[in-house]
């Protein structure tokens, strides 16, 4: 089955107004390729908005359980879920944003998107001078989609792989320290 016909929103977001200088110290997180990484969200250099800004990219708005991936670049093809606590958010015209809908468990659908990782970097590397995923390309995407049921319990047991896999690394960091 198509990505494009379960999901409920594929899309990419924008810069606001102004770039870069126009970013504030709190607010709105609007989210970056730099924090989209393998399986996990990095906070560290995270860009806020105001509710002005915010309000002009209401169409980009990232909801709990939203799907990340990075579509332009070197990051091109990284994909995680956005941690509860950082929405509502917004990305940028780099991260695209993959809704899940009520046929796809989340994190099933980030496995996929992990599992097909050299298709897509072969996608976004195919006739451009610069490695990109486009929507239709995301939307084209072709998925086996178990019972509903039959995810949940898959996505279970990544999660458990995937909190043992934060756990090593933080008590690492503390070994480390």
């Amino acid at each position: 089955m198509r990505l494009g016909d379960i999901c409920t929103k594929i899309g990419s977001g924008a810069t606001p107004r102004g770039g870069q200088e126009s970013y504030k110290s709190s607010g709105i997180p609007i989210i970056r390729s730099q924090n989209v990484l393998d399986w996990s969200f990095k906070d560290d250099g995270l860009a806020y908005i105001d509710g002005v800004q915010a309000d002009a990219l209401a169409n980009v708005e990232v909801l709990p359980g939203d799907v990340l991936l990075n579509i332009t670049g070197d990051s091109v093809a990284r994909a995680c879920m956005v941690p509860a606590e950082q929405t509502p958010a917004r990305v940028n015209q780099h991260v695209a944003i993959v809704r899940h809908g009520d046929k796809l468990s989340p994190t099933y659908l980030l496995a996929f998107l992990q599992s097909i990782k050299p298709h897509l970097l072969s996608l976004a590397s195919s006739g451009a001078t610069r490695k990109a995923l486009t929507k239709a390309m995301i939307e084209n995407l072709e998925i086996e989609l178990p019972d509903i049921e039959i995810q949940n319990r898959i996505s279970l047991l990544i999660d458990c792989i995937q909190n043992k896999i934060m756990l090593n690394a933080r008590t690492n960091g503390y070994l480390a320290a």
